[in-house]
C-alpha cells in the first residue's frame, strides 16, 4: 500500500506498508532507516516513528513529522542491554536489576547520557531516555539496524497514539516512508518511564508497569505529579499538558453524574455525543449511545486509545467518559485521560 504527500520542503513522501513478519521487510526498513529516512514499527506499547539514534539529521525529520516542540525529548529503543551501556555514562545497578527484571519489555530507564547521544535526543538535557521493546519485530529490527532507534509514537504530536497501522497513515501519510505492519499492539499506552538520574528514583510517566513493581527492586520512589509547559525543555515526554489527545473533545465526569451530563448536552447540543464507562456498573439509559471498557486496569489501557481512534473515525464531537478508579493500578489510564481531557 502507498500514501503519498508532500512534505514542508515540497518533497514528495511515499508511505509504503509491508508485512513486518517477514524477513524481506525487516531488510527494506533497515535501508531506509541507514539512508536517513523514518521507519514506523510496532512495539508492545504502541507504534514508534523511528530513525538513527545518533544521526541527528534523521532524528530532526521525526520532529518535523510529527510537529514536535524540540523540548520534548526522545527515547532510544535498543536491543540489548549492551547497545544500553554504550549510551550513557554509567550503567548503575539499579538500572542492571530493572533491565533484568522488565526488559524487553515497557520500561524506559533515564540516566546520565553519554557522548555519542545527540543534544536533539535529550531536548538539550544531560540524560537519555533508553527502552528495549517486548515485541518481535521491534527486536529484530534494532538487532538488524545495529543501533540505537530515537522513536516517540508515530502521530502528530499532542495526537492519539497509533496501536494499528492504520492509526499511523491516518496521521502521518506521506510524512514517514516505511510503516511495517505489525497488527494491533498488546499493553495499548505508552511504556513506564523512571529517573535513575536523581535520588531517590523518581517515575515520570505511569505505565504498563506499576510503582509497586518497581518499588519492590529500587525502593520507595519520588513521583512526578503536574505538566511542564511547551517552552520548557521536558526530560521525559509525555510530561505536556495536553497529549494522547483524540478530536473530539473529551471530558471526564464520576460515574454518579455522567447520565446527567449526558442527557443535558443531548438536550443543548446537535453534536454527536457517546459515553464511554467501565464494566458494567453504570446503568446507562436505553437512548444513550456508548461504549465500554473493562473494569479492570490492563484490559482498559489496551483497549483505551483503540476507543478513542473509533471514535475520532466515526465522527464523535464529544466523549464523556467515566472517571477511572482512584486505586494505583488505574495511574496510567487516569494519566492519559486527564491529559487528553486538558483544553479540550
Amino acid at each position: 500500500m502507498l500514501n503519498s504527500s508532500p512534505n514542508s520542503n515540497g518533497r514528495v513522501c511515499t508511505t509504503q506498508i509491508l508485512d513486518g513478519f517477514d524477513r524481506g521487510s525487516i531488510d527494506r526498513a533497515v535501508s531506509v532507516l541507514h539512508s536517513g529516512g523514518l521507519v514506523a514499527f510496532p512495539t508492545e506499547t504502541v507504534y514508534g516513528l523511528g530513525a538513527d539514534g545518533l544521526n541527528s539529521e534523521s532524528v530532526a525529520k521525526i520532529f518535523e513529522a510529527k510537529g514536535r516542540p524540540s523540548t520534548n525529548p526522545l527515547i532510544l529503543h535498543v536491543s540489548s542491554i549492551n547497545v544500553a551501556e554504550s549510551l550513557v555514562r554509567k550503567w548503575t545497578d539499579l538500572a542492571q536489576k530493572l533491565a533484568d527484571k522488565f526488559w524487553p519489555g515497557p520500561l524506559t530507564i533515564i540516566l546520565p547520557a553519554s557522548g555519542i547521544v545527540p543534544e536533539i535526543v535529550r531536548a538539550g538535557n544531560p540524560t537519555v531516555a533508553l527502552r528495549c521493546p517486548n515485541h518481535q519485530i521491534a527486536l529484530e529490527l534494532l538487532t538488524s539496524f545495529d543501533g540505537p532507534l530515537a522513536a516517540p509514537s508515530a502521530n502528530k504530536t499532542t495526537e492519539t497514539s497509533p496501536t494499528k497501522p492504520e492509526h499511523v497513515l491516518n496521521s502521518l501519510a506521506g510524512k514517514v516512508d516505511l510503516i511495517l505492519d505489525g497488527g494491533r499492539t498488546v499493553a495499548g499506552i505508552e511504556s513506564t518511564i523512571i529517573n535513575l538520574a536523581e535520588t531517590p528514583p523518581r517515575l515520570l510517566r505511569p505505565g504498563p508497569i506499576c510503582p509497586k513493581e518497581l518499588e519492590e527492586i529500587v525502593g520507595k520512589l519520588s513521583r512526578f505529579e503536574g505538566t511542564v509547559p511547551t517552552e520548557i525543555a521536558q526530560i521525559a515526554p509525555g510530561m505536556s499538558q495536553r497529549h494522547y489527545a483524540p478530536k473530539a473533545r473529551l471530558t471526564i465526569h464520576e460515574a454518579t453524574e455522567l447520565v446527567t451530563h449526558y442527557n443535558e448536552l443531548k438536550q443543548n447540543t446537535k453534536e454527536k455525543i457517546v459515553a464511554v464507562v467501565f464494566g458494567s456498573e453504570v446503568a446507562l439509559p436505553p437512548n444513550c449511545d456508548h461504549r465500554r471498557l473493562p473494569l479492570e486496569p490492563y484490559g482498559a489501557s489496551a483497549r483505551l486509545y483503540a476507543v478513542l481512534h473509533d471514535l475520532d473515525s466515526q465522527g464523535y464531537q464529544e466523549v464523556l467518559f467515566q472517571k477511572p478508579p482512584l486505586t494505583e493500578d488505574w495511574l496510567a489510564v487516569t494519566d492519559r485521560l486527564s491529559r487528553a481531557a486538558d483544553g479540550g
